[in-house]
Order: C-alpha cells, then sequence, then structure tokens
C-alpha cells in the first residue's frame, strides 16, 4: 500500500513556451519536500465540483511494463474560491492524500500560473480550455489529461491535444481539437 501511495506523489511539471502558447512538458515528479510535510503538484483543473477542483498532469509516467502510460490526477478540496476550469496550477498538499484514482487531498497552497495570450490572440489558453469543454465529447471524460494547447496565428484557431487518463495497459489514444479564437 506505501508503495502505491509513492507512485501517487509522482508527478511532472510543465515548461510554458509563451511565445507559443504551448505547454512543453519538463521532468519533476511530483515529491514530498524536505523542508516541510507538503507534496508539491502541477498540472491543469479539468473540473470544478462540491468546492473541490481535479487536476491532472498533462505528463505521463510508466507504472510497469504494460502500464506504459498513467496521469497524475487528484481532487483537492481547500481551493481558492477564484481558482477556474482550465487554469494551470501549481498546489502544494497537505495531510493524507487517498490513495484512490483519482486521488484525493487537501491543498495547503495554490498558485496559478501566468500565461501570456499570444499578441493576436482574443482568448487565453485557459478560456479556450473552458470552450473546448463546453463539446460533449470532451467534457463526457472522467479523467482530461490536457497535452497541451496552442495558437495558430495565421489560422487564428486554437489546438487541444488531449487524452482519457482512464486507467489501462498500454498507450492511450490522444485526440485533439480546434478551438476557433473568437
Amino acid at each position: 500500500m506505501k508503495k502505491l501511495c509513492l507512485l501517487f506523489l509522482l508527478i511532472a511539471s510543465l515548461f510554458l513556451n509563451a511565445c507559443t502558447n504551448k505547454v512543453e512538458p519538463r521532468h519533476s515528479p511530483l515529491t514530498e519536500n524536505n523542508k516541510s510535510s507538503s507534496t508539491e503538484l502541477v498540472g491543469f483543473i479539468t473540473k470544478l465540483e462540491n468546492q473541490r477542483a481535479l487536476v491532472v498532469s498533462p505528463i505521463s509516467r510508466e507504472i510497469n511494463q504494460t502500464r506504459k502510460e498513467f496521469y497524475d490526477a487528484i481532487w483537492v478540496s481547500n481551493m481558492p474560491q477564484d481558482v477556474e476550469v482550465g487554469q494551470y496550477v501549481n498546489l502544494w498538499l497537505e495531510g493524507a492524500i487517498a490513495a484512490s484514482y483519482p486521488a484525493q487531498g487537501k491543498a495547503s497552497k495554490v498558485t496559478i500560473a501566468k500565461i501570456q495570450k499570444p499578441e493576436k490572440a482574443i482568448l487565453s489558453q485557459d478560456e479556450v480550455i473552458r470552450k473546448a469543454l463546453l463539446n460533449k465529447d470532451i467534457s463526457s471524460i472522467n479523467v482530461l489529461a490536457i497535452k497541451g494547447v496552442s495558437y495558430d496565428e495565421n489560422s487564428d484557431i486554437w489546438i487541444i491535444r488531449y487524452k482519457d487518463a482512464k486507467i489501462s495497459d498500454g498507450l492511450l489514444e490522444e485526440h485533439s481539437m480546434q478551438v476557433p479564437d473568437k
């Protein structure tokens, strides 16, 4: 059981490329902070309900030989009231983390990433994600892993790459959705 709990404590962070507004992965697993009792988690808020937020890492990790793609996901309570779906957050967890999927924990601190909107774009990245979630195909996904969000100023279109992060063996199918910048 301890090994399972430790697996949920691993996650990767993102490198944000403000020029293209792409979210690019960078290795930095969810780890215990040696200076305090908190744990750091980085990801997108993909759902809000019952005064808690579902935060899902955009970066997968391999658990074993058959489970090649696993996305850390956690329902977080004690979130600030001003958080919104689509925001990229850095949060610190305190106390026990329930070893379910998605996991469950309590936030001690939350920061919202400031992602620069492309110069010619009307919408921001989090607005595009909220707009995409109006589509029933993407909104029906229980654990949505947003792999990347980019803006093409030539076509004035946003492209969201995503996966259904359900637990399964092998690799998960990646999908993309185009969202007009209006």
